[in-house]
């Protein structure tokens, strides 16, 4: 019985070529698969066996993808009859991993000549949101906002993706959603409550793949709904990132807007009442203008002032501990707000 011969170079594709006797036929097996980057979730491979012998009359090719170079952390292992074989995989390739792919051509017996072996290539992430998304708040000028996001590629089947979009009100967590969605950007048919914050998220699933098989992704801070032309209530929202510090700030930015020309008290206090530390008056006066506050980006409505910033110090300079804290919004032309903090400590 003859050996079957492996050639096994990875990162880019590779051939073997074993001479047979009768004929001096050089056998050679090709591995195609998706140059995409990332690699898909779910991709189309296909293999091809050239200049076979003519003692091989019922050709197979056998394909195997694993996580590993030496094939024992198999995700998926295949054989189709014939000299040319298009594989597509049921299942979801795991996430931001290397895909090493391994081919053989089997005889009439079953068994391999000829195998080659590659790096198929490295896959990124199922599911990512793109708009309204950003690492602090961002003001949407809509009541109607676009929602958009990536997915990763996948084969129909197991795909199309389907997607659900889930939009949440920070402040009384009310959530209303779409189901249904086949398209990455949407724009929601009903209208959105203005100067209000929300978070989304999207769950996506394939159409013709297996219930587990599927992704979520949820926006990193809220984004406000704010009207284009000077804000229609005097407004404190909730605090971002709460808690905090957290991976994206290590301190929490604080937004408000004034319908009115108004004298403003923005202070920060504990569960007793006690002042810890006062942000207005500071770098901002008292007597303040009808506007927005505390965004970076006047223009685009996104970032963090840095004078509207509370760091978990107090007006001396010294960290307070670890604990729940008030944020409290005091005019002269609208009823007091508070919003909770949760510092998480130095």
């Amino acid at each position: 019985m003859r050996r079957a011969a492996t050639a096994i170079a990875f990162g880019a594709l590779s051939l073997l070529a074993v001479p047979y006797a009768a004929g001096g036929q050089t056998p050679t097996v090709k591995i195609d698969a998706p140059r995409d980057a990332p690699f898909p979730a779910a991709p189309e491979i296909t293999v091809r066996a050239e200049s076979l012998p003519p003692n091989i009359t019922l050709p197979r090719i056998r394909l195997r993808l694993a996580l590993d170079a030496a094939i024992r952390l198999i995700l998926y292992d295949s054989t189709i009859a014939g000299d040319v074989a298009r594989f597509t995989t049921p299942r979801l390739l795991p996430e931001n991993r290397d895909i090493f792919a391994e081919a053989s051509v089997l005889d009439n017996a079953g068994q391999a000549v000829i195998t080659a072996s590659q790096i198929a290539g490295r896959t990124g992430p199922r599911l990512q949101l793109v708009q309204p998304n950003g690492r602090t708040g961002v003001v949407v000028m809509t009541r109607q906002p676009t929602f958009s996001w990536r997915s990763a590629q996948v084969t129909a089947p197991p795909g199309p993706w389907v997607y659900e979009l889930f939009i949440t009100n920070v402040s009384t967590q009310e959530t209303r959603s779409r189901t249904r969605i086949t398209d990455s950007v949407y724009t929601i048919p009903d209208t959105l409550q203005a100067n209000t914050s929300y978070r989304w998220k999207v769950v996506a699933r394939l159409a013709n793949g297996f219930a587990g098989d599927s992704a979520v992704a949820t926006s990193q801070s809220s984004f406000v709904i704010a009207p284009s032309d000077a804000p229609v209530a005097t407004l404190l929202y909730q605090n971002f990132p709460n808690p905090f510090p957290a991976a994206s700030s290590s301190t929490t930015c604080i937004w408000f807007d004034l319908q009115l020309n108004s004298d403003v008290e923005l202070t920060i206090l504990d569960l007793r009442g006690n002042r810890v530390r006062t942000l207005i008056p500071g770098q901002l006066p008292t007597k303040l203008a009808s506007g927005r506050y505390g965004r970076l980006n006047q223009l685009d409505g996104g970032g963090c002032d840095p004078r509207l910033v509370w760091d978990g110090t107090a007006d001396n300079g010294r960290a307070v501990p670890a604990g729940v804290y008030l944020v409290h919004f005091r005019t002269n032309t609208s009823a007091e707000s508070v919003k909770k903090i949760l510092y998480l400590g130095r």
